[in-house]
């Protein structure tokens, strides 16, 4: 008598690859839950500070005729705040700590370059610039590297800047070019004017605690 003939099923090769899938997304979700645990179990530290109203923001561009300058008023960020902090092998690592710069805080010397730069930066849609600053890495007692975010127009960008430090003082730069933030330099008076796509931030930060 002969054995009834063995099926073999085949599963199609868009569920195997759906699998593959599920399994990658857990592993990643999985990941970032032990990331976070392990964050969680440092052992922060927490100062409270504010940045002074004396302290200097400023973006700086320029055009095929000329150079602007905007400048950031502070107040606007001068409030106390509480930041937890953690050193760690020569570096100060910083939880969730955050700068929401509003457009409309931008001083560019008149009412027509204020709108302009809005305009460019896309203010209407997008009214703020959020600085993160994740680590601070202290080279020497006068310098130090600067771990940050730059969320411009929606988009964000990671950097690292250097800083000179003077007790409670930090100064530096970062140069930053808006094409990476998916912004066109724009036109002015029927193309005559152009606005080049490299800006540059300035700080002069000082900081009591």
């Amino acid at each position: 008598m002969k054995e009834p003939a063995t099926t073999m099923v085949v599963a199609p090769s868009f569920i195997k690859s759906s699998k593959a899938t599920i399994m990658k997304n857990l592993l990643t979700i999985l990941s970032l839950l032990f990331c976070s645990c392990l964050m969680a179990q440092k052992d922060f530290k927490t100062i409270k500070l504010n940045i002074a109203s004396s302290s200097k923001l400023i973006i700086t561009g320029s055009t095929n005729v000329n150079k602007f300058h905007c400048d950031f008023d502070t107040e606007l960020i001068s409030e106390e705040r509480e930041i937890q902090y953690l050193v760690e092998d020569h570096s100060m690592l910083l939880n969730d700590i955050v700068l929401k710069l509003n457009t409309k805080g931008f001083n560019c010397g008149n009412r027509r370059m204020n709108e302009d730069f809005r305009d460019l930066l896309k203010s209407e849609e997008f009214p703020e610039i959020i600085i993160g600053i994740d680590k601070i890495q202290f080279i020497s007692e006068q310098y130090a590297r600067a771990f940050i975010s730059v969320c411009l127009a929606g988009k964000k960008n990671a950097y690292e800047l250097p800083v000179k430090i003077s007790k409670n003082r930090y100064q530096g730069k970062l140069e930053l070019n808006i094409r990476d933030f998916g912004l066109e330099p724009p036109k002015k008076a029927l193309g005559l004017i152009e606005v080049n796509e490299e800006i540059e931030i300035s700080f002069d930060l000082k900081i009591n605690n």
